[in-house]
């Protein structure tokens, strides 16, 4: 079993006003009073400060005059439709990277938490951490840390929007068939394959986004 990664107090905090942000605990406009936060999360003033300095560099936090730290505004759809184009690109090719060097222990922990995604079909918000969650370790297998590192921001700034246009149980249904072919091509080491599956995989999530500024 795999030791716990050490948190410093400042990660503790990030992550945790990270995940409200995400499942929409925090609303976008929301201001982040440090105060109200120490209290709600029972962590000191300097970690809440820093973690909030954090999060307004991977763009889910605004410091706004005479108003403090609040939750950023949605994403234009035309910077949406063009960050998709680069993600194509992006996790295409560090998905291809990862499958020629994830080992055979790694898929299996992998097909496990799909499975486990599959009966969050009710519970959108957390089948969306759980999603963030399988294909960053997907793409670990790749070793490119700093394109992971990226990847990871971008999800994170598309998930608060998640949080307000949920997933439907067919969607969620779609999205983890996708997630175990994907599996298979990459214990076939086709990765030709696995890079075709994760771009329309991210096609399904751009269509959903239509669907949701529509709807």
């Amino acid at each position: 079993m795999d030791a716990p990664a050490y948190r410093t107090m400042t990660q503790i905090a990030t992550d945790a006003i990270k995940e409200m942000i995400i499942t929409g605990a925090y609303p976008r406009g929301t201001r982040l009073i440090p105060q109200k936060l120490e209290a709600e999360l029972s962590l000191g003033r300097a970690a809440i400060r820093e973690a909030l300095r954090e999060l307004q560099g991977q763009g889910l936090v605004v410091s706004v005059p005479n108003k403090g730290a609040i939750v950023a505004s949605a994403i234009d759809p035309i910077e949406v439709r063009e960050v998709f184009k680069i993600r194509y690109e992006l996790e295409g090719s560090v998905c291809e990277q990862a499958v020629m060097k994830i080992s055979e222990t790694e898929i299996a922990k992998l097909e496990r938490l799909n499975s486990d995604m599959a009966g969050y079909s009710e519970e959108p918000q957390q089948y969306m951490l759980l999603n963030r969650k399988f294909h960053l370790d997907f793409y670990r297998a790749s070793q490119l840390d700093f394109l992971r590192q990226i990847i990871g921001q971008i999800y994170d700034r598309f998930l608060g929007w998640r949080s307000v246009n949920s997933f439907h149980s067919q969607e969620i249904a779609r999205l983890v068939k996708s997630h175990q072919e994907l599996l298979e091509a990459a214990r076939a080491r086709d990765g030709k394959k696995a890079r075709k599956i994760v771009i329309e995989h991210l096609r399904m999530g751009y269509q959903s986004f239509l669907e949701g500024i529509d709807s």
